[in-house]
């Protein structure tokens, strides 16, 4: 990315200007505090559900404005360059930014005229950042709180239909931020209320990429110096056209959001993937199923093979349908792994419960997996045999919904919400809540899109029958390819 190759003169400027900048920015970040108090002082929370009018609007919020240009001056983000015209509140009550790249993207803020956020409720309780928030009056969702992600739907709504009243609220649709080579799957949020939004592109056009701050990539204070340590940063900021939702998308917020995506996708010149976050771990949709881009099985084979173990070698001694559970030592004993931090990494692939302990089944089936000597055929019928449940009222064993999902998180990294999901919708065809071995068979070895899911991630060198997809892209409905696992 051109990040870690500097030529002397940088490393130069970088020692005698980014120490001075972030100092400075700093300074001007702690000055905003009285600012952001001073306009919701006194006023209670029946008042802040309405928007802020008065003195206090117009003091503190051009006093806010103004010092958070300059933050961004003295950081090195010398120019701003506009392009395009910002829609008023009442043509689009919605703004949507992307590429979501970096955490100074909220330098769009300012040619916006600071619309409301949404934000997570922790970050109330982090210093400046909590007073900005709450002069910002921000639609806070809570991680915690299942009801909270209703409440902000309502409140989004609310803002977005008063008919001006309030100011434009401005979303990251991508949720997370990106290296900016393709655009990452809309969450639906910001569509939901189903009103016109205004795309806004956001853009570095610099000479070096100092900015992202992406998945696996350098970290804040590293991003932080490194921008700092050029002699100017420049942001295009360029508002596209509103887009008017037809009927169909104002209904269904996804045909909203991916409609959205490609325009803004097609307008930077970039790929619009299906590819998302789920908490860290970035996805993609493959049919009706999420997939990792990158396992963690494949993680924790690398990190075996380092230490010279080979998981065919491995006495798992797992019980079939049944649970044992494990610590740490036992763990190690089992696999044989003298060395402790190489337990303790390999440990912590695996789902721990609130005592730290592991299911035992979990650690047989990733080890099978990473066996190259089984075929997927007798890997999925050891799968079946560890997670499947006796029935009590007939004979046989099904699958049921947290065995389904354990199996794929395993295996292919699938949130377990999501593999829950399909599991239901696979159940629908029959009259019972569980899978029979032979309908897990169908799914896994024999199904059009997931049997050939399944090849591909764990048996790479198997090769596809004339009936399958061709290619891994297609896997992924073509737009993202399926990835090979990496070697070592």
């Amino acid at each position: 990315r051109g990040v870690f190759s500097h030529p002397p003169q940088f490393c130069l400027l970088g020692a005698l200007l980014a120490p001075i900048r972030v100092l400075l920015a700093f300074i001007v970040l702690f000055l905003l505090w009285p600012f952001a108090w001073l306009q919701v002082a006194g006023l209670t929370e029946e008042q802040l559900q309405e928007p802020i009018t008065g003195w206090r609007k117009t003091v503190c919020h051009n006093g806010v404005l103004g010092l958070s240009r300059l933050l961004f001056f003295l950081l090195g983000f010398l120019r701003i360059r506009v392009r395009g015209q910002r829609a008023s509140r009442l043509q689009a009550p919605v703004l949507v930014a992307a590429p979501h790249s970096t955490f100074f993207d909220p330098i769009v803020l300012l040619p916006c005229d600071l619309p409301k956020v949404v934000s997570r409720a922790e970050n109330l309780s982090v210093p400046v950042i909590g007073a900005l928030l709450r002069f910002n009056q921000a639609i806070l969702v809570s991680r915690h709180d299942p009801a909270s992600r209703r409440r902000v739907v309502e409140e989004v709504r609310r803002r977005a239909t008063s008919g001006g009243k309030w100011p434009q609220v401005l979303f990251f649709p991508e949720g997370t931020c990106s290296n900016k080579k393709a655009l990452l799957k809309f969450k639906p949020g910001a569509f939901i209320a189903g009103v016109p939004v205004q795309p806004v592109l956001i853009q570095y056009p610099n000479s070096l990429d100092t900015t992202s701050w992406a998945w696996r990539g350098p970290g804040v204070l590293k991003v932080l110096w490194l921008t700092a340590s050029q002699p100017c940063s420049i942001v295009d900021v360029e508002f596209l056209p509103v887009y008017h939702p037809s009927p169909e998308e104002s209904g269904n917020p996804t045909l909203y959001a991916n409609n959205v995506q490609r325009v803004m996708a097609q307008a930077l010149g970039i790929p619009a993937t299906e590819c998302e976050f789920v908490g860290s771990l970035p996805v993609i949709v493959v049919g009706r199923l999420k997939v990792a881009l990158e396992p963690q099985l494949w993680e924790l084979g690398k990190v075996l093979r380092k230490a010279g173990l080979s998981p065919g070698r491995v006495d798992a001694g797992a019980e079939p349908g049944r649970s044992r559970r494990i610590n740490r030592e036992e763990f190690a004993k089992q696999l044989q792994l003298s060395d402790p931090q190489t337990a303790a990494g390999a440990f912590s692939y695996f789902q721990q419960d609130a005592e730290g302990l592991v299911d035992f089944r979990d650690v047989a089936l990733a080890l099978a997996a990473l066996d190259g000597g089984r075929s997927l055929e007798e890997l999925m019928r050891l799968a079946f045999e560890l997670f499947a449940e006796e029935q009590v009222e007939e004979a046989g064993r099904l699958l049921y919904k947290d065995g389904f999902s354990t199996i794929l998180h395993l295996l292919l990294g699938s949130p377990r919400p999501a593999a829950a999901t399909l599991h239901a919708e696979l159940c629908q065809a029959g009259p019972r809540q569980g899978l029979s071995l032979c309908q897990f068979q169908d799914f896994s070895l024999h199904d059009p899109l997931h049997g050939t899911l399944l090849h591909t991630y764990l048996r790479p060198s198997w090769k596809p029958h004339a009936s399958f997809p061709s290619s891994p892209a297609a896997l992924a409905n073509g737009t993202v390819p399926v990835p090979k696992p990496k070697g070592d």
